[in-house]
């Protein structure tokens, strides 16, 4: 029986979900039937049609050609394809997640919901209500934990090989230019449309790493460990609102520790890089390179990179759709509730986002579209404090502008902010 399938936002990430719906087609027997674009409504708005995006335009003509129903509302999509529909992919915005998650459920229908899946525990506790009083099911798009090589590690992890992990680190520096920050409203914002956003490297772009972490830090095969407690550094460099850089340690109720080391201000691309200590071995994952497993007997075992990842994911969905359990989700929204625990507790940690002192950071390329932040010395503190263990206040020669943070306690922790300030964000010492 064919699965028939429905997106709203193919603007952006959105068409590269059809692209792999279409790859997945033939294996799992599915079909995308319909699409809805909000912006599509100034198309026929008179003299505001110049702000429509064009290629958005050619898009929703390109779905049309190939017989895909196309909507300018995503409600009206949601009234209209009852009955003619099963699924809906959800790859808009991050404030408008949990308002289309719960339409799309209480409508009858099953959701893909892209990453991050919100920004707070409370709009996550909201949508998984929903979804039960609907009885749908949710996957979230963290495609990564489809790949072969990071599901071989689970396993490497789960049969105890390494023995219990201790620590795992991951490292990246992904630059981001000008153009990244001008592609939507609501990004490098903390709130968008009065609706928290929290768009930064760790709560976005790298959300998928602490995601791994947790996964290799989980006791038991497939399962994320239950973050216990995080403290965290997050800064701002460039002209944005939310952090350009994050630095965060999360415990774990099972004893592990993960330490979290990125920015998009770093002079160089590298990463993400996550290593993985236990008691008796090492392991280490690399985007693009695959996994090694090093025991302390001297056996190494390595895995490459899978290519098909996100086929794999949008497979998993609809398998699960068509059997109608979702046991058979390798990842739901329930499971996305640690991650966007511990990110929501990243904040409370920090208190604010700190910002870097003109002093030390730099403009390359600056009044362009490739205009981007430079933080000076900034590609070797996130290495040495991966290679350390810690974060970058903790080091004994710790630039000026890092701040010292508290450790914040997630026990009971259920709703965003408690002590977060969105307001203030020139706390970090300027040297």
């Amino acid at each position: 029986m064919e699965t028939r399938l429905a997106i709203v936002g193919f603007g952006g990430y959105g068409w590269n979900l059809i692209d792999w719906i279409g790859q997945a087609g033939e294996e799992c027997g599915c079909r995308l039937v319909a699409a809805a674009g909000d912006r599509l409504a100034e198309r026929g708005s008179g003299g505001n049609s110049s702000r429509l995006d064009t290629s958005l335009a050619d898009k929703a003509d390109e779905l049309s050609r190939r017989g895909v129903e196309v909507f300018d509302d995503a409600q009206a999509m949601f009234a209209a394809m009852k009955g003619r529909c099963d699924a809906v992919y959800i790859a808009t915005g991050i404030g408008t997640h949990a308002p289309l998650t719960i339409a799309a459920a209480e409508s009858g229908y099953h959701v893909h919901l892209e990453k991050p899946p919100a920004a707070t525990v409370q709009e996550i506790d909201e949508m998984l209500d929903a979804l039960r009083r609907a009885e749908r099911m949710c996957l979230v798009g963290f495609q990564a934990v489809h790949a072969l090589e990071v599901r071989w590690l689970s396993e490497q992890i789960a049969s105890e090989r390494l023995g219990r992990v201790r620590t795992i680190s991951c490292v990246a520096g992904w630059p981001r230019a000008a153009s990244y920050y001008s592609r939507n409203h609501w990004a490098g914002k903390l709130k968008a449309d009065g609706t928290w956003v929290l768009d930064g490297p760790a709560t976005n772009a790298l959300m998928h790493y602490i995601n791994l972490m947790l996964l290799w830090a989980g006791a038991a095969e497939g399962e994320l460990a239950e973050p216990q407690s995080v403290r965290a550094e997050l800064y701002a460099a460039g002209p944005v609102e939310s952090h350009d850089t994050a630095c965060i340690e999360i415990r774990t109720r099972g004893g592990s520790t993960a330490y979290f080391l990125a920015s998009h201000c770093t002079q160089d691309a590298f990463g993400p890089d996550i290593r993985i200590e236990g008691e008796r071995g090492q392991a280490q994952w690399r985007a693009g390179a695959g996994a090694v497993v090093s025991c302390d007997d001297g056996t190494t075992s390595r895995r490459d990179c899978d290519p098909h990842m996100h086929k794999r994911m949008v497979v998993n969905f609809v398998r699960a759709v068509q059997v109608g359990d979702p046991a058979v989700l390798r990842y739901d929204l329930a499971t996305s509730r640690k991650v966007i625990l511990a990110l929501d507790g990243a904040h409370e940690s920090s208190r604010k986002i700190h910002r870097i002192g003109a002093g030390h950071v730099r403009r390359l390329d600056d009044g362009t579209d490739e205009a981007r932040t430079v933080v000076a010395g900034l590609d070797e503190l996130l290495r040495r404090s991966a290679d350390e263990k810690c974060l970058p206040s903790d080091l004994p020669d710790a630039p000026a502008w890092t701040v010292s943070t508290d450790t914040f306690d997630l026990s009971g922790y259920g709703r965003f902010p408690a002590r977060f300030s969105a307001t203030g964000a020139n706390g970090a010492k300027d040297g």
